[in-house]
């Protein structure tokens, strides 16, 4: 039972990565990496945060699984922390990037970034496919401000990670096509 919920998590993900890819895929190089201000992210580095925060996840996750037997149990306070990232996620707030991924990069192609994006898919489906059915209930990742979350929770803040910044892509996509109504 334990791939059932993963899996559908990992389809639920998968479903929102071919949704902004989809939105973008008759964008120039150029309005891929357009920046409106020198504070603002290009899509492609929204894009590229989101596949550097998934791909450092799952190679956390990965880490843990050597040596899930010494992971402690998710208890009550990992799953209030999850449901309160959770919620913050899923509104308008802005965060801070965590030290460990940077400043993402900018300059890629719409192809360069789907197959990007899509092999760090494959490593992750690995992982949610081979997850061990007995170890739902141990803490698998550490999220910065959350703590630790259990392989469910993980792939719920991915999910809503995705969903935080989705209107993040939307808003620059229609500051692009106003600039090119304005032109034509």
């Amino acid at each position: 039972m334990r791939t059932n919920k993963l899996i559908l998590k990992y389809i639920e993900l998968s479903n929102q990565k071919e949704n902004i890819l989809k939105s973008i895929e008759n964008y120039s190089k150029e309005e891929i990496n357009f920046k409106p201000s020198e504070k603002q992210w290009s899509i492609c580095q929204v894009i590229e945060h989101l596949i550097e925060s998934e791909t450092g996840v799952n190679k956390y996750v990965n880490h843990k699984l050597k040596n899930i037997e010494e992971q402690p149990k998710i208890n009550l306070k990992n799953r209030l922390y999850s449901k309160l990232l959770n919620n913050r996620l899923k509104s308008n707030k802005k965060f801070k990037v965590p030290a460990v991924l940077g400043e993402p990069e900018n300059g890629a192609t719409y192809q360069e970034l789907k197959e990007k994006w899509d092999n760090a898919r494959l490593y992750l489906i690995k992982t949610v496919e081979t997850f061990p059915t007995d170890k739902m209930n141990k803490a698998i990742f550490k999220h910065p401000k959350a703590g630790r979350l259990s392989m469910n929770q993980t792939l719920s803040f991915m999910i809503n990670h995705l969903r935080h910044h989705t209107p993040q892509v939307d808003n620059l996509r229609n500051t692009i096509d106003n600039q090119n109504k304005k032109r034509a």
